[in-house]
């Protein structure tokens, strides 16, 4: 890095104020159809200090550790609770039926050793992500219920891969990302971005309800995809839609993979609720936070953790997207770094 690209990171450095941009990286990514690029020189803060977010008018907050959540978000003229297994439908101990499908994969979850570990793991890695994935989904008028769709997708691991290709916290392939415009590229692969990929997500399920208008049919769809479940519909459930109880109904010709998911859904999120009486104790991790700024292309993540003084690796850890370890070259890019503990102290010279 050049010495007057350093001085102009620990200018801004030196300016910014230390409040964190998740909840204004969500609102970007919500507002924005196409990104916002700075045209000026140097590196500079993507929203500045005290100001209202440029896009929306809202003021840019830190989202906190202990904030309160937000209140339970529902779609409009719909009252399906998102978490219904059809117990009223059950009959006897048909292992078929909907509650008891869902309870045996509860007790698995809760019981079984191959199972357990990495549930409590991924119930302390949820905490870091479920500030920003609540903002986002209430943004978009969605069910709060689905931040567990990420507890059976990735265990709320950033750079989770599928055996297909499949990538990210939601699993993603490359069309469907690009598709809902996340950039996948030989320097940038946005899946990884928890927050553009959140966003994504919430607008990717949105579309799922609007097209079968059930969450069990949008899950499975998100699984399967949305051909596949219409197709299943069209042949063994002609001309009905909006109903819970039809993802039960067409279930055993849905693969395999897709039977397990809606349950294995419902099961994590009844134990992710209430994780104590399960017998968990997960560790919670901290919240995701941090400040912003804009860097010129070809410019390495290392180079920008030195100029910012932030720790090794600290950089790298909150751009998982930047899969080269580098702005892509020819254009300059928001680069999120830690954020400053006291605004008003400045770095020794």
């Amino acid at each position: 890095m050049t010495q007057g690209r350093m001085t102009a990171v620990r200018d801004f450095a030196r300016r910014a104020s230390s409040t964190a941009l998740v909840a204004a990286a969500v609102a970007t990514a919500t507002a924005a159809t196409s990104r916002v690029r700075a045209s000026t020189p140097g590196l500079t803060p993507v929203v500045p200090a005290t100001a209202a977010h440029p896009l929306t008018g809202d003021p840019v907050q830190r989202l906190r550790p202990h904030s309160p959540s937000p209140p339970p978000q529902t779609l409009r003229n719909s009252d399906v609770d998102l978490l219904a297994t059809g117990r009223a439908r059950a009959q006897g101990a048909d292992p078929r039926a909907p509650a008891a499908e869902v309870d045996r994969w509860i007790l698995r979850l809760a019981t079984e050793p191959r199972f357990r570990e990495g549930f409590e793991d991924a119930l302390g890695r949820m905490t870091r992500y479920e500030p920003l994935i609540r903002q986002a989904l209430g943004r978009h008028g969605l069910p709060e219920e689905l931040l567990y769709v990420v507890m059976v997708e990735s265990e709320f691991r950033e750079g989770a891969v599928s055996h297909a290709g499949a990538t990210g916290m939601w699993q993603f392939m490359a069309g469907t990302g690009r598709r809902y415009d996340l950039e996948v590229s030989y320097y940038v692969d946005e899946r990884r971005d928890p927050v553009r990929s959140t966003v994504a997500a919430a607008r990717h399920l949105r579309d799922l309800h609007a097209e079968f208008g059930s969450w069990h049919l949008a899950l499975a769809a998100y699984n399967a995809g949305s051909g596949r479940v219409g197709r299943a519909l069209a042949r063994h459930a002609p001309g009905r839609r909006g109903e819970e109880v039809l993802y039960w109904q067409i279930r055993p010709h849905l693969p395999r993979e897709t039977q397990r998911y809606v349950p294995l859904y419902l099961a994590a999120a009844q134990i992710a609720r209430r994780p104590r009486a399960f017998g968990f104790d997960p560790r919670p991790h901290p919240v995701l936070e941090f400040d912003q700024v804009w860097v010129a292309g070809g410019v390495t993540l290392d180079s920008v953790a030195r100029a910012v003084r932030a720790a090794p690796g600290s950089v790298q850890r909150l751009n998982p997207h930047l899969v080269r370890g580098t702005t892509p070259p020819g254009r300059r890019w928001p680069v999120r770094i830690p954020p400053r503990p006291n605004p008003s102290v400045h770095p020794e010279k």
